[in-house]
């Protein structure tokens, strides 16, 4: 008895320790299947794509990128639910070339006026895969014949229309697009606005602006040292004193504000339609611009003073005159950085990302979010998922000017000889920026570090040499006609 009593006592121990060996098992199990849930799963990938390039914005001028100012409500809550790179740069410093690089995925290293035709564009390659696509340009330079159509089943030129009609008119397009056997397609649009290009003239309700201009003490240091030259170089003009000039120079700041927020009221309105049609959700939404502006932080280069002297016997202006207002060929970090922002499906919320990134990335980004192969021309890095980029340098080139900017914050640019009244054949002028140690770019330093101009020059040399293609670099008449109109060439 005293046996059996023991072996059923061993039995009932040997259950007990299988039981827990199993319950073990099957939670260990689980808690693996938590750790690795999602690991290999095929990620949620958007239906449609909708690019949005506001034209001429500055990354700075946005709340979402510590602007104080209520300029960017609408585009604050778009990267508020999707991804922001803080360090995005464009390809060139105006629009035809920063658009050919965006929408080619390739770099621009000489004066290109037309996109190339060897090269399919986003738009072309979207298209063969069956996408419904519409492109609404704003900017009347995209809009007479330099490429920027291919692909497009509907184009629908809007030169010159502002935020609000043009998200009016992509409202009337997304309401009645055509369908595919009863079925509404997939479809890829690219809007790009034109505020906050110049003039700076913002509807009555965006106009909200007013008074000092968020940096105005260190903008106007430097507008006071300047002074002294601006009335040297002036002597044969009564031109605006330097009171005058500052209150000048704020009200243009403020009224390119106020661009801004008619540029986010539109974002707002075409979002809303998607929204309202239940899209918003499958949408992958990508705001970026072609390029920023010089609101009068910096000075011009000699040529452009001589130019403005010659043509108006002095300095109408004042000391406005010194410095630069709009794009030209510089590559400070108001006109050269600007924004991205990714948001939809499989984009984390909420988050920031500080590596150097370019608007190159935005065709391998749209490749990989609808899960199409990439093409073996493309320069970007994809972004899909919120992805961290590995690129050590960022590089841009227009008006016979080119730029580097590495991961550390060295900046090299080097100038058309002709900007400092120097031949053709001169060596380029150079300058050196250290952004880490000096943000606002007040220091030039390439004569304290003649190895880092060297070594960053021949950074430049080598990305031309790499870049090099077959491009077109004329305009047509009338090519040149609207881009003496929108204030690119001086009509010389």
């Amino acid at each position: 008895m005293e046996r059996v009593l023991r072996c059923s006592e061993m039995s009932a121990r040997l259950v007990t320790r299988v039981i827990w060996a199993l319950f073990s098992s099957i939670l260990i199990a689980g808690l693996i299947a938590l750790l690795t849930a999602g690991c290999g799963k095929e990620p949620e990938r958007p239906t449609n794509v909708l690019l949005l390039v506001v034209d001429t914005l500055r990354a700075d001028r946005l709340g979402c990128y510590g602007y104080p100012r209520a300029t960017s409500p609408n585009i604050d809550a778009l990267a508020a639910r999707g991804t922001l790179y803080e360090k995005n740069y464009t390809q060139a410093c105006w629009t035809v070339p920063s658009m050919i690089s965006m929408l080619a995925g390739v770099s621009v290293t000489q004066e290109e006026s037309v996109c190339p035709t060897e090269i399919p564009l986003l738009s072309e390659v979207l298209a063969k895969q069956g996408l419904e696509t519409i492109g609404f340009p704003a900017n009347a330079v995209l809009c007479n014949k330099r490429g920027f159509e291919r692909g497009f089943e509907t184009w629908s030129e809007a030169p010159n229309v502002d935020a609000v009609e043009l998200a009016r008119r992509f409202s009337l397009w997304h309401g009645a697009r055509s369908h595919v056997a009863g079925k509404a397609r997939p479809w890829f649009a690219w809007l790009q606005f034109i505020d906050p290009h110049q003039p700076y003239e913002p509807r009555p309700e965006h106009d909200l602006f007013h008074g000092p201009r968020p940096d105005q003490e260190r903008v106007s240091a430097r507008w006071k040292a300047a002074q002294g030259e601006a009335t040297e170089r002036s002597q044969n003009l009564s031109g605006r004193n330097l009171d005058d000039a500052i209150d000048w120079m704020t009200q243009k700041s403020n009224l390119y504000d106020g661009e801004v927020r008619a540029s986010d009221d539109g974002v707002g309105r075409v979002l809303e339609t998607l929204k309202a049609a239940g899209e918003l959700e499958n949408t992958l939404v990508i705001l970026v611009a072609d390029h920023g502006e010089m609101i009068y932080e910096h000075r011009v280069q000699p040529y452009l003073i001589k130019d403005r002297i010659d043509r108006t016997g002095g300095l109408p202006d004042g000391v406005a005159d010194l410095f630069g207002n709009g794009h030209r060929p510089w590559y400070f970090e108001n006109l050269w950085n600007t924004p991205m922002i990714l948001a939809g499906p499989g984009i984390p919320a909420g988050k920031r990302v500080d590596s150097l990134c370019a608007n190159l990335d935005v065709y391998p980004t749209v490749l990989e979010a609808l899960d199409l192969p990439r093409t073996k021309w493309l320069e970007g890095e994809s972004l899909f998922g919120g992805a961290t980029t590995v690129r050590d340098k960022v590089l841009a080139h227009a008006y016979f000017t080119s730029a580097v900017r590495e991961k550390a914050g060295l900046k090299l640019i080097e100038y058309w000889p002709r900007l400092f009244l120097l031949e053709e054949t001169a060596d380029k002028p150079k300058a050196l920026y250290d952004l880490g140690k000096d943000p606002f770019e007040d220091v030039e330093i390439s004569a304290q570090r003649p190895e880092q101009v060297s070594r960053l020059h021949d950074e430049i040399e080598a990305w031309k040499k790499r870049a090099e293609r077959s491009a077109i670099t004329t305009n047509t008449d009338a090519q040149h006609k609207v881009m003496e109109q929108m204030g690119y060439v001086d009509g010389k």
